[in-house]
């Protein structure tokens, strides 16, 4: 290779060989070819080191943590050892698909004000299969993302330069929603969008951080979202607190009345949106429609209990000026 590498693929790997070979043969078998595949071999004391060295491919570069030092520090050093213009991730269970690493550096090229480019994945393994399609458009993306990570991290490239200029890493502090925090940050200084394409298959099976820690990642990302909510202005009571936390991750235990909750508290964000035009009217109209629909699709006791709020049409949809005709069509595109 001479010259650096227009991207660093970022892998950093403990104990992943039941499912690194693939993994890696997957990046290897790019379309995009002018790359560096940075491995983080952290402290594995499986056959991951053996699996990684059976590759005869210049393009691999393993380097070795000293001990265990977890995900956050060993992306933080990788990080700072990738020397490509572009970092892109990729987790040791996954599969990129071959035009992956294409597709993502030229809209990164096309799009000098997108720092970050994720893009929709395929679920696979534990009987799952599924298509998750995230929102796209950058203003799409920075609306979501006061709700959730609108960026699956196995999926992402960004733009090295842009994170090295603001000092922008891994946060310790936010340990298993990591990604979330960073992407919150970044978006100070960027757009961020997503692909709206298939371009990696993610790996559902048990030894998943999010399989194992999914309390966790719900208190942390809690400390994000509220921070983003803080800091646009909104200043939530607890109780509206709880109820954008349940609206964020779909859990309606304890709600007396969770739809009339989740529609006030939805009237009062456009409310305030449209005071101090924090986040662009319509991204974030459509945004909140989309919260409000699967809320309810996944919290109603009975297709009843739906149906009354869908019939009568909620405030914040009178509120935001959003329409029938807008309601049914997102209803349809979020169940097919």
């Amino acid at each position: 290779m001479n010259g650096a590498p227009r991207v660093t693929v970022l892998m950093p790997v403990y104990n992943g060989e039941a499912y690194l070979r693939e993994a890696v043969a997957s990046i290897l078998g790019q379309s995009f070819t002018d790359f560096e595949l940075l491995v983080i071999n952290d402290g594995s004391c499986d056959r991951s080191v053996d699996v990684l060295t059976s590759f005869d491919d210049h393009r691999i570069r393993l380097v070795h943590n000293t001990q265990n030092l977890g995900l956050i520090a060993s992306l933080n050093r990788g990080f700072e050892l990738s020397q490509g213009e572009y970092i892109a991730r990729m987790d040791c269970d996954d599969i990129s698909l071959p035009e992956r690493l294409e597709k993502q550096v030229a809209f990164l090229d096309a799009h000098p004000n997108a720092g970050v480019c994720g893009t929709w994945f395929r679920k696979f393994g534990q009987g799952v299969h599924k298509v998750v399609r995230w929102e796209s458009a950058p203003d799409s993306v920075r609306s979501a993302m006061l709700f959730s990570c609108s960026l699956a991290h196995p999926t992402i490239m960004l733009r090295r330069c842009v994170f090295d200029s603001y000092g922008l890493r891994y946060d310790p502090e936010y340990l298993h929603a990591e990604d979330y925090d960073l992407w919150v940050r970044a978006l100070k200084y960027m757009d961020m969008a997503n692909l709206p394409e298939v371009l990696l298959d993610y790996r559902v099976h048990p030894d998943q951080v999010t399989q194992r820690l999914s309390k966790t990642q719900i208190e942390t990302a809690g400390r994000v979202r509220k921070r983003q909510l803080e800091e646009a202005g909104f200043v939530p009571t607890p109780e509206d607190f709880l109820t954008h936390q349940a609206i964020s991750i779909c859990e309606s235990a304890g709600m007396e009345h969770p739809f009339q909750a989740a529609d006030d508290w939805l009237v009062s964000l456009v409310r305030r949106n449209s005071e101090l035009r924090v986040y662009p009217k319509a991204a974030f109209s459509q945004v909140l429609l989309e919260k409000w629909l699967t809320f309810v699709n996944k919290c109603r006791k009975t297709p009843y209990s739906a149906a009354r709020y869908l019939l009568r049409r909620p405030r914040f949809m009178r509120e935001a000026g959003l329409g029938w005709v807008r309601l049914l069509k997102t209803l349809f595109r979020l169940r097919g």
